[in-house]
């Protein structure tokens, strides 16, 4: 199963000199003396480390819109190491008061993924089920890792509701204390220099919102090839035929949707051929529901479909290419 999950990029920095860091500094002082000469004096050397700071913070991908019911969707968050040394996090979740209902456990799955592979969409086979204390995730200082949390969506919600949980991401070296900012943990930070509490208290969390939604879409393109002998070989000169297939689902309606799509390289736009449910359409914009436009970067097809656009419906858009 895979879920979309919108790509996040952390917009916090570390804090700063990394960690267990020596700062050497060494004064001197110049003179003439008596004699005329410059002499030199040299001070000792002061060196001071530089101490751990504990700094987190937790962004949620955005809220995702599901049916109801419906199993196994993916909430995504990204949790930030905003400190300046790698730090474990412990990882949890609430619910939020004031929604209209709360996220279901997805049977006996875990409800808690790390995103195995730095992608950001939940990909339940591959991800890793998340276990408090178990796998705490290691993060570099400015490195993050997505976080799923997982659902099934009850039956019978009414659309526009909204279900919401909180997720929480805590340093480990502070998570048994919740002290305020400022606070120092003697030699618990990288080759034992003191780890102090940031800003953020060592801990951030952020909500995100399941909200149902009477519609569903799927966009689906596939094509079928006539070369010049009236076979199906891809050469200079066969046509390609493009079909894209828009299905909207559920009992709801949606408006302004736009079906776009770029002529691929080393391919030509064939006039005439673009078609809204077989039906013709004009190149030219202003004149249908379609166009051909030149003034992009590549050329492309776009087709407007009918707004408001109620569910269920099959918008199908056809146009073709010929290979250069």
């Amino acid at each position: 199963m895979l879920v979309a999950a919108m790509a996040c990029s952390p917009a916090a920095l570390a804090s700063g000199t990394a960690a267990n860091t020596s700062i050497p500094n060494t004064a001197t002082a110049t003179y003439v003396d008596p004699l005329g000469a410059t002499q030199v004096a040299t001070s000792n050397t002061v060196t001071v480390t530089v101490a751990e700071i504990l700094d987190v913070t937790v962004a949620d991908n955005g809220d995702v819109s599901v049916l109801t019911p419906q199993a196994g969707r993916a909430l995504a968050f990204t949790v930030t190491n905003t400190g300046n040394a790698a730090e474990t996090f412990e990882l949890s979740y609430q619910g939020v008061g004031g929604d209209s209902f709360d996220p279901e456990l997805a049977g006996n799955t875990p409800l808690l993924y790390l995103d195995a592979n730095g992608n950001g969409t939940f990909e339940s086979a591959t991800d890793t089920p998340y276990s408090s204390g178990g796998n705490d995730p290691v993060i570099a200082a400015d490195g993050h890792v997505v976080v799923f949390f997982v659902s099934n969506i009850p039956s019978s919600r009414a659309n526009g509701d909204a279900g919401t949980i909180s997720l929480r991401a805590t340093a480990v070296t502070a998570s048994a204390n919740g002290d305020p900012a400022g606070t120092v943990y003697a030699a618990a930070g990288p080759g034992n220099v003191d780890a102090v509490v940031g800003a953020s208290t060592a801990s951030s969390v952020d909500p995100a919102s399941y909200v149902v939604s009477a519609t569903t879409t799927t966009l689906v393109k596939s094509s079928t090839v006539l070369d010049p002998f009236n076979g199906s070989q891809v050469v200079p000169g066969s046509v390609i035929t493009y079909t894209l297939t828009f299905t909207l689902g559920g009992s709801g309606s949606i408006t302004t949707a736009r079906i776009v799509d770029p002529i691929p390289a080393g391919a030509g736009f064939v006039s005439g051929s673009l078609k809204l449910n077989g039906v013709a359409l004009s190149d030219v914009a202003g004149d249908d529901a379609g166009r051909y436009n030149t003034s992009t970067s590549p050329a492309q097809v776009e087709v407007n479909l009918a707004s408001p656009l109620a569910a269920p419906s099959t918008q199908t858009v056809v146009f073709k290419v010929t290979v250069n």
